[in-house]
């Protein structure tokens, strides 16, 4: 017999006692050890949210799915919560991609724009005290045509 010394009563924990079944056995909460499966879904909303920054997303968009696979188990359906997060990570890196391509494209024809340059010269004058074009020129060695 399993007795346990510290208590008055049986051994709960102890599987190996001939009064313990299956059906005697402690239970645990359903919504303990899913912390993955919550960190993938708010990665996966994180990962949406700083679309607009581009470079953000990406990588916040790899740990939504990283946590969502590090869940799965072979043979078992994966929750919801993780193919939440898998599909908001993935459409959160897509979308801050497409933002960098986006960029990167028009970027040349920006710069050749009186409007935007002039709109950049304000800006950088405000932050660094030099204009876009002093600024370019001195750091990165690069002119603009009028």
């Amino acid at each position: 017999m399993a007795y346990d010394q510290n208590q008055d009563g049986w051994d709960r924990w102890n599987s190996n006692a001939s009064n313990s079944s299956y059906y005697n056995q402690p239970t645990h909460s359903p919504y303990k050890g899913r912390g993955f499966e919550y960190a993938s879904f708010i990665c996966g909303l994180i990962s949406i949210t700083a679309a607009c920054t581009g470079i953000f997303s990406i990588p916040i968009g790899a740990l939504g799915v990283l946590f969502a696979v590090l869940t799965y188990r072979a043979g078992k359906k994966m929750k919801p919560e993780c193919r939440a997060g898998i599909w908001l990570s993935c459409i959160g890196m897509a979308s801050g991609i497409a933002m960098i391509i986006f960029t990167f494209a028009t970027l040349p024809a920006r710069l050749n724009d009186e409007a935007f340059r002039s709109q950049m010269n304000v800006m950088y004058q405000q932050m660094f005290g030099m204009d876009f074009e002093t600024f370019m020129e001195e750091y990165y060695g690069v002119t603009f045509e009028e």
